[in-house]
């Protein structure tokens, strides 16, 4: 039994199972970072300490403004001190743009819109009155000469005045009795010269413009 020896044997399988182990499991060794031109020195320092300079409060270019300061400006602001010809001028801009807007409220009431549709729908002699006034006109420069056939000329410019003048008669003898049927206590002031003149001007050149063709006012 002494010649086997299995405790020495036991070791050695156990020693070479530790070499295999150490020889086979790969050896690490700490990896040694490169030191940076920028750090340091080994022993030096760490350098001079920043001094952190507090800051001085700066101060006001001017003194805080008051709250009637604060109020007057701001009202200047709002309606600015104007000169008496910026004064003018704001006050004509403002008339004007009065008168614009009273002027729409006008046209758009409801008699005066049936006026016009009344008139744009039909012919009317008006409406020749002032290209014909041109042709007596300048007929009557070129016979100046004969005084007979210059008179003759421009008595036709007082006969088709006339003829306007009954035409309207009528337009507006017909307008008033549709007047008092569509739109019942109307009140008619201004209407007549108004109808003359939308009469006279020249359909193109209406305005409003003429929103209904001939024929088509019912």
């Amino acid at each position: 039994m002494g010649l086997f020896r299995p405790y020495e044997r036991t070791d050695k399988t156990s020693s070479t199972k530790r070499l295999d182990r150490v020889s086979l499991t790969p050896r690490t060794e700490p990896v040694q970072e490169p030191e940076r031109a920028d750090a340091p020195a080994a022993g030096a320092g760490a350098g001079p300490e920043k001094i952190v300079v507090p800051r001085q409060p700066q101060k006001k270019a001017a003194p805080t403004r008051t709250r009637k300061q604060a109020e007057a400006e701001r009202m200047e602001r709002l309606h600015p001190t104007l000169t008496p010809k910026e004064q003018r001028k704001k006050d004509r801009a403002a008339r004007a743009e009065s008168q614009a807007e009273a002027f729409d409220r006008q046209e758009r009431s409801p008699e005066r819109v049936l006026l016009r549709n009344f008139v744009d729908s039909r012919w009317t002699i008006n409406e020749f009155m002032l290209p014909a006034m041109i042709v007596i006109m300048a007929a009557v420069m070129f016979t100046t000469s004969n005084l007979a056939l210059s008179s003759s000329i421009a008595l036709g410019l007082w006969v088709l005045m006339g003829a306007a003048v009954i035409n309207t008669f009528f337009m507006w003898r017909s307008f008033k009795k549709i007047l008092d049927e569509r739109l019942p206590g109307t009140p008619k002031r201004g209407l007549l010269m108004y109808m003359f003149n939308r009469a006279l001007m020249i359909r193109r050149f209406r305005r409003p413009t003429p929103t209904i063709p001939r024929g088509g006012f019912e």
